[in-house]
């Protein structure tokens, strides 16, 4: 029995058996803790999220890399040759291994084969032997790069 001025208090014992831990001990982790744990999943996967819808991984983008500049391309009759002006935004530099004009395999090519990452060239596709073509004609050429690609447009010759 505790006294408190003229109170007096009686201590009262619980019925039943009293558990082995003590009453001020916590079970499972703080809210605190939760939150932060929480939190920090959301940006995880909201990052996941907006490189696979933006593209900011690269690995699933479908868009060719290296590609003809046909504005800056053209054919020349007399000269026999087609000059071709190929861009390449890549991250690493192609060699242009393969050409032909209206499905023919060209002669030779010549002027800048290996186009740096980043960088752009200029092609020369000399017309087979066996054909010869005439200004205003359109001609089909087509490109094979190192890297297993097919460039291909089509080109009206010039005189």
């Amino acid at each position: 029995m505790y006294t408190l001025g003229s109170v007096r208090l009686q201590r009262l014992k619980t019925q039943g058996t009293q558990s082995s831990r003590p009453h001020n001990a916590k079970k499972g982790i703080s809210p605190v803790i939760a939150t932060i744990i929480l939190i920090a999943i959301t940006i995880v996967i909201a990052i996941a999220v907006a490189g696979w819808v933006f593209g900011l991984f690269g690995s699933y983008s479908r868009t060719q890399a290296v590609t003809i500049v046909a504005s800056a391309s053209s054919c020349t009759a007399s000269k026999h040759d087609c000059q071709i002006m190929v861009s390449n935004q890549g991250g690493s530099a192609v060699t242009v291994v393969s050409a032909s004009i209206n499905g023919m395999s060209a002669s030779s090519l010549g002027g800048t084969q290996t186009i740096s990452a980043g960088g752009s060239g200029t092609v020369v596709v000399y017309f087979p032997s066996s054909n010869s073509y005439i200004a205003g004609q359109t001609v089909q050429v087509q490109l094979g790069l190192s890297n297993g690609n097919t460039l291909s447009t089509t080109l009206v010759v010039n005189s």
